[in-house]
């Protein structure tokens, strides 16, 4: 049978001729108790304390199955969710492959229709380039001709040859005198 202390404090012993002084029994038995009764107060706040534990431990390991059971839920939609942009990632890379290839055929084309148009227009600038040449050629050799042509002329000029200069100047001498008389030769008027 389980001791305790208000049992320690009411013991009562029987009395000898020669035995222990009342006194000390009673102290002693008070000590006891009290030691006692703060050992069982210590055991009880452990044994509250334990099923405080407990209590908290169950209701963890509750929460923790709730939250294992939400992050399972969380995990199956994140694996759901990366299947789903997984396939968005393909299909959009697979548009982007198909419009990139649509962008660059167009882009060729148009790089051959801008030669192509630029070949024309090299052609024509080419042949115009010919013509304003072959013009220009038929242009000088004209103009060498006619300026031989006044070279000759101005060689065969008179005025350049200091002998036909002279000879001119007494043919003009001539014709003057001939065509306008000397003052002399002329006769005065009456009066």
């Amino acid at each position: 049978m389980p001791l305790f202390p208000l049992d320690i404090r009411h013991q009562e012993f029987s009395s000898q001729l020669f035995g222990y002084s009342k006194k000390e029994v009673r102290a002693f038995l008070e000590q006891l108790a009290t030691e006692v009764e703060e050992y069982q107060k210590k055991q009880e706040k452990e044994i509250a304390r334990r099923e405080q534990l407990q209590f908290e431990v169950k209701h963890e390991a509750l929460q923790a199955g709730s939250a294992v059971e939400d992050l399972k839920r969380r995990e199956e939609l994140i694996s759901r969710t990366l299947v789903f942009a997984e396939k968005t990632k393909a299909d959009i890379v697979a548009n982007a492959r198909k419009e990139a290839e649509n962008i660059i055929h167009e882009a060729e084309l148009k790089g051959k229709r801008a030669i192509h148009e630029a070949k024309q227009y090299l052609s024509v600038l080419e042949h115009q380039y010919l013509q304003m040449k072959e013009q220009k050629r038929q242009f000088l050799m004209q103009f060498r001709v006619e300026l031989q042509s006044f070279q000759d002329r101005i060689g065969k000029d008179p005025l350049l040859s200091k002998d036909s200069e002279l000879l001119l100047d007494s043919e003009f001498r001539q014709i003057k005198e001939e065509i306008v008389p000397k003052p002399e030769n002329q006769t005065k008027p009456n009066n």
